[in-house]
């Protein structure tokens, strides 16, 4: 999918909070000052015709709901962050956080502990496949 700006991300996290909602409606959720309306609905007929959002006709009402979920939209994003700033390296993306020092002891163990689960699963897989 084609990359999106920061506004339009904020526009797509408030209809992934709400589900589906008019131009008002997302409105009313962002910070103040409030945009114009016009903005707003800019902004996300530009995601629309990105393939991000779609909308429902209700009268002259425009219902928008996003089209891409808020974790493939984190995978997407990760995925692209991981090849540009990391080389598209896995490892070197874990290393770089782990080495930051900002994670408390409790944070090392969950991460050690999701990779452990990882690993079994994986092991399952491969005997499963013969």
């Amino acid at each position: 999918m084609k990359s999106i700006t920061s506004a339009q991300e904020e526009i797509l996290q408030i209809l992934w909070e709400i589900k589906d909602g008019a131009v008002t409606d997302v409105i009313q959720k962002l910070p103040d000052p409030k945009p114009a309306y016009t903005t707003v609905a800019t902004v996300i007929k530009v995601l629309e015709r990105k393939g991000y959002v779609d909308h429902r006709t209700y009268g002259k009402t425009f219902v928008y709901f996003p089209l891409i979920s808020k974790k493939e939209y984190a995978k997407q994003v990760m995925r692209g962050r991981v090849n540009v700033l990391f080389d598209n390296s896995v490892n070197q993306m874990v290393s770089f956080f782990v080495r930051q020092k900002n994670l408390s002891l409790n944070e090392l163990e969950e991460l050690r502990k999701m990779i452990e689960e990882e690993i079994q699963n994986k092991i399952k897989e491969e005997l499963k496949k013969g």
